[in-house]
């Protein structure tokens, strides 16, 4: 199996703001000032790119949930993807297997596939 590096530009790691929310409310709640430190400064990294939510996403995740009962922030995080024409969707969410045409990869199935 071949790897890729975001730091050597193969790839590019995109994520809505909306997951400084999801990631840093468990450190804040529990005062982990040492896991706060380590989300923040993933997300602040030279290869992470938070998207802002436009008003084109908030129209696209509106229909995610129309279409598919996604979960707002579920919703969210889809339509960022698509809005910034990402190619794959890594998460271990099966929820997201509903949105069709979308270029999702379940983690826990790629990590069972190569163990294999």
């Amino acid at each position: 199996m071949g790897s890729c590096s975001a730091k050597a530009n193969q790839f590019d790691i995109v994520s809505s703001e909306l997951t400084l929310l999801e990631t840093l409310t468990k450190p804040l709640q529990i005062n982990d000032t040492t896991l706060e430190n380590i989300f923040r400064a993933l997300l602040n990294a030279n290869e992470v790119r938070l998207i802002p939510t436009t008003t084109a996403i908030w129209e696209k995740a509106t229909r995610f949930r129309a279409k598919t009962g996604l979960k707002t922030p579920d919703a969210i995080h889809a339509a960022t993807a698509l809005v910034a024409n990402c190619t794959l969707f890594i998460t271990n969410d099966v929820v997201f297997r509903r949105v069709s045409n979308f270029p999702v990869t379940i983690l826990s199935d790629f990590i069972g596939q190569s163990n294999a």
